[in-house]
């Protein structure tokens, strides 16, 4: 039966879209992130009533770029909008530099961390985006255009598990219409984004195609389906590659991956180009797809030579000996991030550190980030430790430090601590190797 595209979307139907990317603890908090748009504004009518039936709660995220002047003044009027659903709405901004190209590309980064980051130390698990039907098409279409594999044509997924928070979107195949309806049921009115008729961007002047590519049959709810048959393509090679890994591939607790290029040089080259982008994305903390380019010219080179000089790719140093790859974070790309005595920091996406004293001594602020090399050999040459030297020169330069106004204070992972004149300012330091993202990805789903 086919549903009216300008019907709002109901109780019970909305339910099942849950249902679709469950499961739910009994009482759920779910944080919506708002833009303050018809999108956002009807999911969040929407997720906060099912919230409530359930005796759950519900939250309005909005990040506030800083890109226009305006933006914080519609995000207040956003704001505002929504009073009556009684609903608690956060403004997370983003503070520093704005970059002057890829604009799009570096905001959608930065909202994805800013409402991940809230949502990990509210503890709340489960983070509903309001993309639906026409955002399905035009992703299917700029990728297209970039001439992605499968991965990418398989669409924005249904269902994104990282560590701190589950990203669900339950109204991937929800006409814009309906989503708009539902808040005009409601009574409630929302902000127009300008940017949004901006045609310098590439989604908008993709937007304004689907009307005509619609009178070719070619439209957005066909290309749903497309990227919900290619979603299933997808898990298949998903599962192929973990396979892959399994015999393969080795994390070391040093914050580095290798994987065995005699195993790699045997399977078919698609699994081992995927293998390796998970590899890639694991040590280099990388969320998204990495380009199949760089890691198709490495795999041809190994298949053809059975070797390949030492190369960077996707925030990684890639490393070749007579019987492995090794995937060795790029030391230079490496954050660097403050860090408080007694809290829990993770790190560059691949350690989580904490910081302790023997007791309390007056507030110090801490600097973590990446040895380098430099500091490496001076510590060589006054340690004269073997344990520093058995270490790869690129691994050691990866390794977290903890520095303070003084300098170096300590290398958890070569057991190097500076010596403090008062004991009870002596460090203990926990460093553990979890990245970020897992080499074995969660299944991929569309709904």
């Amino acid at each position: 039966m086919t549903v009216d595209k300008h019907k709002p979307i109901g109780e019970v139907e909305f339910s099942k879209l849950m249902q679709s990317v469950g499961p739910f603890e009994k009482c759920p908090e779910l944080a919506i992130g708002f833009s303050g748009g018809a999108d956002s504004t009807g999911l969040l009518i929407l997720a906060s009533r099912w919230a409530k039936r359930r005796k759950g709660r519900t939250y309005a995220l909005t990040v506030d770029h800083g890109l226009r002047a305006t933006s914080l003044s519609e995000a207040k009027i956003a704001q505002n909008n929504i009073r009556i659903l009684r609903v608690p709405m956060y403004i997370l901004p983003w503070i520093g530099p704005k970059p002057d190209t890829r604009v799009q590309e570096s905001a959608r980064l930065v909202r994805y961390k800013l409402l991940s980051e809230w949502c990990r130390r509210r503890g709340v698990l489960h983070l509903l985006i309001a993309h639906h039907e026409e955002d399905q098409a035009e992703t299917l279409l700029h990728r297209l255009g970039r001439k992605t594999g499968v991965d990418g044509l398989a669409g924005i997924s249904a269902i994104r598990e990282n560590r701190d928070v589950r990203i669900l979107r339950p109204c991937l195949s929800i006409p814009k219409a309906r989503l708009e309806r539902s808040a005009k049921n409601h009574g409630i009115r929302w902000v127009e984004d300008p940017s949004n008729q901006n045609c310098n961007f590439a989604r908008v002047r993709l937007r304004k195609l689907l009307p005509v590519l619609r009178e070719e049959k070619i439209s957005s709810g066909a290309l749903g389906t497309t990227a919900r048959h290619l979603a299933k393509v997808r898990n298949i090679l998903d599962d192929q590659t973990t396979q892959v890994l399994a015999r393969a591939a080795e994390l070391n607790d040093l914050g580095y991956a290798r994987i065995q290029s005699k195993i790699l040089k045997e399977v078919d080259r698609e699994l081992a180009i995927r293998a390796l982008e998970r590899l890639l994305g694991t040590i280099g903390g990388h969320f998204y797809p990495i380009s199949h380019n760089g890691i198709n010219n490495v795999m041809k080179k190994l298949q053809k030579q059975g070797l390949f000089a030492s190369r960077t790719l996707a925030g990684c140093k890639l490393q070749c000996d007579k019987n492995n790859i090794l995937v060795i974070r790029e030391a230079a790309r490496c954050e660097e991030k403050k860090a408080k005595v007694g809290s829990w920091v993770h790190w560059d996406g691949r350690f989580r550190i904490r910081l302790s004293k023997c007791e309390k001594t007056e507030s110090t602020s801490y600097i973590i980030k990446a040895l380098g090399d430099n500091l490496t050999r001076r510590l060589i040459k006054l340690q004269g430790d073997q344990r520093y030297t058995d270490i790869k020169r690129p691994v050691r330069q990866s390794l977290p430090s903890v520095w303070d106004k003084g300098g170096l204070v300590c290398v958890p992972h070569l057991g190097y601590r500076r010596a403090e004149a008062n004991p009870a300012s002596v460090f203990m330091v926990q460093a553990q190797f979890q990245p970020r993202r897992s080499a074995t990805n969660a299944s991929f789903s569309i709904v």
